[in-house]
């Protein structure tokens, strides 16, 4: 133990050593940014918990829209702007399409899920294991197939908005995180929580899964990101490795079971589990993948939008009001709206778009990792980990270069070429073909399901019309 102890020393002080030796050398040419303490950096100025976007969007008029932060030695620049972010994580995205390194969450089991996967890292299998499992996950989610998925959504919506109307056994927001079934599942920052926490309630247990992993990713949550030297502890002397393959084995075991139950009871053979399964668009994965694939689908933010809009229409009562008028106009009282009435009510695909545009259920994304040195505005941009491009898509979202005059306020009609009262109005002719927001991401790291997001969101805002006005 002796050793060990003066080993780990030798590291820390070496860390210390290139931490202000880089410091030094390198300041002048990156991003502004808060001036921080010696090796712990700016982490104590970002306080507890998972509200750092809010940090961000404080500091980006102080310091300007690119910035720079350092969290215990891990070199992060957080692009605050839409511009900034399009031209690297889009135009570049040849060398902005990794991840950063992460002792604990690689233990987890992040290289099988595709939001947190190292792009092209090497896997146990196959180093070609995760654009077959980016492949398969669009085969399944992408545009077109995605309208397969509508008869269910629909079935769904109106579930929702029976159980809105008459179900008074449980809370609103119980009722709306009920109906999301395990394609349908929160994605949401916890606070504190660095245990894996399982229960009855596959919700429940799926959105836990979604906390374990990005708590694991939080900047200084374990000391072995800070000294991974520490990676090579046995795990009889390293609680957090214990825990953590612990909990990969349980994530696993319940992936697995979640994707053969759904098989099982799927007479129809039209889900998403059943085609990864049956298909052909998962050749060269093993069945394990293939329940990872679907597992990571149901960990996205369908739900929480739900919300959102619910608080947004109590907040606005006059959007509520001029959507229930489209509504009406187009689809009446005696059905219930179906996907061929889109085209026909813009008001309320505007209402998708500015929900997702005004309160993003995922404030502050992934980060992004450029695997070569880059330069951007006149700024330096180091390669590789741990020099992360972090994007606060709620700063990105209320941009005043793109959204003013009035970037905070709930307005879904700013994405529309008119609006008159009663009267037909359509999309802006832009927004026909671009989301108008940037919930869902950026480049080869985008969310893969946005289609059927959008489409779950729309058939949900229509369906549940009357309840809302009830």
């Amino acid at each position: 133990m002796g050793f060990i102890l003066i080993g780990l020393l030798f590291v820390t002080a070496l860390f210390i050593l290139r931490t202000i030796l880089n410091g030094v050398q390198s300041r002048k040419q990156l991003p502004p940014g808060p001036k921080g303490l010696p090796v712990l950096g700016n982490i104590l100025q970002l306080g507890a918990g998972s509200q750092i976007w809010l940090t961000f969007d404080r500091w980006k008029y102080k310091y300007g829209l690119i910035m720079y932060l350092n969290m215990v030695g891990q070199n992060i620049i957080v692009l605050n702007t839409q511009a900034a972010a399009t031209e690297l994580l889009e135009q570049q995205l040849a060398i902005y399409s990794d991840r950063p390194t992460n002792v604990v969450a690689e233990y987890l089991g992040s290289q099988l899920s595709m939001p947190f996967a190292r792009y092209g890292k090497t896997f146990v299998r196959s180093p070609l294991v995760w654009q077959s499992m980016r492949r398969a996950g669009h085969a399944v989610l992408n545009a077109q197939v995605s309208a397969l998925y509508q008869p269910v959504q629909i079935e769904e919506a109106v579930i929702l908005a029976h159980n809105l109307l008459y179900d008074t056994s449980s809370p609103l927001l119980t009722k709306i995180n009920w109906y999301v079934n395990a394609n349908r599942i929160p994605f949401k920052l916890s606070d504190t929580s660095d245990h894996l926490h399982l229960t009855s309630d596959p919700l429940e247990t799926l959105r836990n899964i979604a906390h374990r992993f990005t708590n694991a990713m939080y900047p200084g949550a374990y000391l072995v990101d800070i000294l991974p030297i520490l990676d090579y502890l046995p795990a009889m002397l390293a609680k957090w490795k214990r825990d953590a393959q612990k909990d990969f084995k349980q994530i696993s075991d319940m992936f697995q079971r979640y994707f053969h139950d759904a098989m099982q009871n799927d007479p129809q053979r039209s889900s998403l589990c059943v085609r990864l399964a049956e298909d052909q668009v998962a050749e060269g994965l093993i069945d394990a993948e293939k329940a990872w694939v679907a597992g990571v689908a149901a960990l996205e933010t369908t739900s929480t939008t739900l919300m959102l809009f619910l608080y947004a229409i109590v907040l606005h009562p006059n959007v509520q009001e001029f959507a229930q008028l489209e509504i009406d106009r187009v689809i009446g009282r005696s059905r219930n709206p179906t996907f061929s009435d889109i085209a026909d009510l813009p008001y309320v695909r505007a209402i998708v778009k500015e929900v997702l545009r005004w309160q993003p259920a995922i404030p502050l994304a992934v980060p992004h990792i450029v695997m070569q040195d880059d330069w951007y505005e006149g700024y330096f941009i180091p390669k590789g980990i741990p020099n992360a491009s972090g994007k606060p898509q709620l700063s990105m979202n209320r941009g005043r270069d793109v959204y003013s005059p009035d970037p905070d306020q709930f307005r879904p009609e700013r994405f529309l070429q008119q609006l008159k009262k009663g009267a037909v109005s359509a999309l802006r002719q832009e927004y026909e073909v671009n989301d108008g927001h940037y919930a869902y991401g950026f480049g080869r790291r985008a969310c893969i399901g946005r289609h059927v997001a959008d489409n779950a969101l729309f058939i949900n805002i229509c369906t549940m019309g009357p309840s809302c006005r009830t």
